[in-house]
């Protein structure tokens, strides 16, 4: 059974929904008020598409309400999903672990010690963060966090 796509509100300020296909984030739907031309004020903006997939196969666009923004990404998504394989949905999985291990390692105090050769864990091994199996196999030595978390 296939995913349906399902809206999260994010924190910052402006009016802004993460568009998620199961756990891998397919685009973004936001109220763009910021703009200092007045024509471009209050903006909807909208993409369909994510990494590692090439920024030539993904799709964008604006709209001037939000029920047209969204009727142009569901419409870009049904064209952009039957060109996906389930290894670029893995690759982005992958994609979004690691960058979770990554900004955990730097709220634990590593950020600097990152790329300048091994790391070594509580557990007494040492390890190199740059293979993402090792890092994994010790990110929640290091932060109490679950790995990809």
């Amino acid at each position: 059974m296939m995913p349906e796509l399902t809206r999260r509100r994010t924190d910052d300020r402006f009016e802004t929904w993460e568009i998620w296909y199961g756990d891998v984030q397919v685009g973004t739907i936001g109220l763009h008020d910021w703009d200092p031309t007045p024509e471009r004020s209050c903006i909807w903006k909208w993409s369909c598409g994510f990494y590692p997939v090439q920024a030539g196969e993904c799709y964008s666009g604006e709209a001037l309400d939000f029920e047209t923004a969204r009727a142009a990404f569901d419409a870009a998504w049904k064209v952009f999903l039957q060109k996906r394989t389930e290894a670029e949905f893995e690759a982005s999985r992958r994609q979004q672990q690691w960058t979770a291990n990554k900004y955990a390692l730097w709220d634990a105090g590593f950020r600097n010690k990152l790329g300048r050769g091994p790391l070594h864990c509580p557990c007494g091994a040492t390890f190199d963060p740059g293979i993402p199996e090792e890092t994994m196999a010790h990110i929640e030595h290091i932060t109490g966090r679950a790995p990809g978390t």
